[in-house]
């Protein structure tokens, strides 16, 4: 399985990860696929239409929770651009993704490996706030390797041998990356401008 950090909706850079990734249909997203780049719609239906496992991240959680202060946190934080991908507000909510966004699962296990949008301990002990929003790295009780996102950082960050933050701030002008789970080969290409 191939593991991608942060996308947060730059869709062009992402193409350009796929292309120099092993051909494989195992791949598997860390979340945050919305928000902060301009195209979150086309980002989730490449997503969906390739069949790609995806856990959720905070910005999903934000984008598909009720509560007005959620609300108006996730506009703050990149949300107006993906109501923008979609045509507006109430297209967002009428449509098919964002029941999906609701659906996606916190983790997935996998072989020796727990991949989470944050930093977590095992499976059954980590808590919803430390999966979506967590940023402690300072335990180390992970069983399987944790690979995960959510923290910016310049290059793939590799703590204890048991946790891989992938998420490289796309985003922010750095790199979009990816990690090959059979060989621990990560993969990275420079941020594209979005159209």
């Amino acid at each position: 399985m191939i593991v991608i950090g942060d996308v947060h909706g730059e869709y062009h850079t992402l193409l350009e990860l796929i292309k120099i990734l092993p051909q494989t249909k195992d791949i598997c997203f860390v979340g945050d696929l919305i928000d902060r780049g301009k195209n979150s719609k086309e980002v989730i239906k490449f997503v969906r239409e390739n069949n790609y496992n995806c856990v959720m991240g905070n910005h999903e959680d934000m984008a598909t929770c009720d509560t007005e202060y959620i609300k108006e946190t996730w506009m703050l934080n990149g949300g107006w651009n993906t109501i923008q991908s979609y045509g507006g507000l109430q297209e967002f909510y009428d449509h098919e993704d964002f029941l999906w966004m609701q659906e996606l699962p916190l983790f997935i296990e996998y072989k020796d490996f727990l991949i989470s949008h944050s930093f977590a301990t095992d499976g059954d002990e980590t808590s919803v706030d430390d999966v979506l929003w967590g940023r402690s790295f300072m335990r180390d009780n992970c069983k399987p390797i944790n690979i995960f996102g959510h923290t910016p950082m310049e290059e793939v960050k590799i703590i204890n041998n048991k946790h891989y933050c992938i998420d490289t701030g796309c985003t922010y002008g750095n790199k979009l990356s990816a990690i090959d789970l059979r060989t621990k080969k990560v993969y990275s290409v420079d941020k594209i401008k979005e159209k």
